[in-house]
């Protein structure tokens, strides 16, 4: 085989193998997609994404979606973290994007906010440890943790 045959079938690999990636990449994306139509349909769902009273649950806005955490201790907890580490917290498991997503909305890298993250749930988990043992002492105002 000569040069050009060769440089032509090494650049219809690399292309082959990179819509192989990107249809996997896309059908990744559209088992993640939920539309608003399947949430309504599906009740199961419904307890997740409905929008309770403000009196009844801590809503929180991360890039402009209001999301309402309905447990009374864990929106107390996340309302006592720092504003960028919620941020992450409820990027990750509420709308479920990956480090990787998030480090690009938030312009920064994923080791900073996989750090972020680690570090904001070990803060979680001292909070709710501390409110349950009840020995939480907050100098914040209106905590409910005083």
């Amino acid at each position: 085989m000569g040069c050009e045959e060769q440089f032509d079938s090494f650049c219809k690999k690399v292309l082959k193998n990179y819509a192989r990636s990107y249809g996997v990449c896309l059908a990744r994306h559209r088992g993640r997609v939920c539309f608003l139509e399947d949430i309504s349909e599906d009740a199961r769902l419904l307890q997740y994404f409905s929008t309770p009273s403000h009196e009844e649950a801590y809503i929180f806005r991360v890039m402009g979606i209001e999301i309402a955490v309905k447990n009374f201790f864990l929106g107390a907890a996340l309302d006592e973290l720092e504003e960028n580490r919620r941020d992450i917290v409820l990027l990750a498991y509420c709308l479920e994007m990956t480090d990787q997503e998030i480090a690009e909305h938030l312009h920064s890298i994923r080791r900073t906010v996989t750090y972020r993250r680690s570090v904001a749930l070990k803060q979680l988990k001292k909070l709710l440890e501390e409110y349950i043992n009840g020995k939480k002492k907050s100098g914040k105002k209106n905590s409910i943790w005083a």
